[in-house]
Formats: C-alpha cells, structure tokens, sequence
C-alpha cells in the first residue's frame, strides 16, 4: 500500500480559509477558479452562517481534513448539497462529515493511510474457481455523495459491485452509515454476475463487499452500522429526485432485509456488525463441500485485510 506522503493543507484560520475560498485565492478543485461557482458557496454560507462557520473553523483544525482536501477539493461546499442521506439537514451533514474525520484521526496509522490514499487502493486479491480473479479496491471520495470511502468489487478487472461509507457518530458510539450500494454498469450483462458468484462460491458481489466491510468496522471498533433504504438515498433528496431518476435503480431495502437487518421507522436500516457462520456439521452433506470452500475464500479475505489494515 502506498503511503500518504503529501503534507497536509497548510494549518489556517477559519476566516482565512473562508476568504481565500471565496475570492478565489485557494482553489483546491477547479470548481473553485469559477466566479459563479464560489458566489453560490459564499450565499449558501451565508444562509446557514452558523454551521458553516463552526463546520470551517474545525475543517481549518483537524489535520484529516486538511489532508482530505488534498483529494477532495470540494469538501468545504459539501454541507450546501445532499450528502449520505436524503434526510440530512445541513447540520446533520456537518456532523457527519466532522465525525468521520474525526474517527479517522483516531484510527490505527495504517488504516488512516488507507481511508485517506490519494490513490485506490487494493486491500485483497483473491483466486476463485476457474482461475477467476477478484480485486476489493478501497477509494476515496469516489462517490462523495454517497460517503468518504468506497469500496469496489473486480471481476476479472470488470466491476460488479461498489459500498460507500462514513465513519459517524450514533448516540455517542463509533458507527458507520453505508450511503450507497451500486451494481455494474449496464453494459455488464446477468450472465457475468451469476459466473462471479459461481466463482465465489455462492457469495454475490455484494455480499464479498459486506463482508468486507464488516472485517474493517470490527478492526475500527464500529458500534453500530446503518444503511440508507431505498427511500433515504441521497438521489431521493428534492435536489435529485428528477436528474438522477433514471440513475437510481438498486433495491437497498431488500438487500438489507437478507442480511437480517432491521428496518427503522426514519426509513433507515440497522445492520449486524457480522454474519454469522452457519456450522459445517448443520449443513447437507451434498452442500458442505461447497460451504467449505466459501468459508475458506472468506477466510482467505480476512487474512489479507488483516495484513492491509494491520492486526
């Protein structure tokens, strides 16, 4: 894994940081050199000064999110749009956004790396029957509405699958909400999805990630993980409702519900914090063969993980 060798954004005052962003003088993303662009942030700003200010003023403070701008030049703008979940106030998605940076500051030095590469990177490699290979890709702001981190699923260099998430705080505990879920592009036919999980044995891309994730959350200490549904996506928000229609198709209750999660009635979902192993000995004996791989793909992911995010 590479590592993070740029230095943080230099250390500024929050006025600093605001008027150098607004005149155009500090233009970490090239949205930034555009006057029309700047004036919306400064009005938006200006409409919810409150939260904007104290959101500036610890986005100067904390080191994560200056490295983060660094990656994202857009995070100061962030709280004036939809993030993470349709039900967000501006407020809620300060809160998320400091939290998650916060939780980063606290992590392991290796797992700080990792959630704040400038570049992807591959945290396991795994062989499946035929010779197939898959690739789990940890990004950052890959789909920044949707969370800091992505993880991504290959198929023989082919995505299937991807997550995205954040580190926030849930009633004082450590937790993660998962803001998106998204299948491969449509050009990927049924066929591939069905000979991925046949190579997999019998875990659908989805399922490797969730796997994937729930590793990570044990090796972060998360509490407690969250998912948006199908009605609290970020594209249900009023902003998206009619541009991304024909972009959001996922049934993300669904999927929820087969991982045993409980819906809540704010229309978010709890999640476990792990799937538990069904015994070999309960299983049909003209099945265990097949169970017994899976397990030892699995196993075979954790062990990797461990060695990406450190023991």
């Amino acid at each position: 894994m590479s590592t993070i060798t740029e230095n943080p954004t230099p250390e500024l005052s929050m006025g600093s940081l605001f008027f150098q962003l607004s005149f155009g003088k500090f233009k970490p993303n090239k949205l930034w050199e555009c006057p029309r662009f700047r004036l919306k942030f400064l009005l938006r700003s200006l409409a919810y000064p409150v939260t904007t200010f104290s959101y500036m003023e610890q986005m100067a403070e904390l080191p994560a999110m200056r490295q983060a701008l660094l990656i994202q030049g857009l995070l100061p703008a962030k709280i004036h749009r939809p993030y993470l979940c349709s039900l967000f106030s501006v407020k809620q998605r300060a809160q998320a956004l400091l939290a998650h940076y916060r939780t980063l500051q606290q992590l392991p030095h290796t797992l700080y790396q990792l959630f704040l590469s400038p570049v992807d990177q591959t945290v396991a490699r795994l062989q499946g029957k035929n010779n197939a290979q898959f690739d789990i890709v940890c990004s950052t702001g890959r789909y920044d509405r949707e969370g800091e981190i992505t993880l991504v699923l290959l198929y023989n260099a082919v995505t299937l699958a991807s997550l995205s998430f954040s580190f926030i705080e849930q009633q004082g505990q450590r937790a993660i909400l998962i803001g998106g879920l998204q299948g491969p592009r449509k050009t990927v036919n049924a066929d591939m999805i069905r000979e991925a999980t046949k190579a997999s044995h019998g875990l659908f891309p989805k399922r490797v990630l969730m796997e994937t994730l729930f590793y990570l959350a044990g090796r972060c200490q998360i509490k407690q993980i969250q998912a948006v549904g199908d009605n609290t996506h970020v594209f249900r928000s009023l902003r998206y409702r009619h541009s991304k229609k024909e972009v959001f198709h996922a049934s993300y209750s669904e999927f929820w519900l087969s991982l045993n999660g409980e819906a809540l009635p704010n229309g978010m979902y709890q999640l476990p914090l792990a799937m538990p192993r069904k015994p070999l000995e309960e299983i049909a004996s003209k099945k265990r063969a097949e169970y017994r791989r899976r397990y030892e793909f699995m196993d075979a992911l954790e062990q990797q993980l461990a060695e990406v995010g450190g023991r």
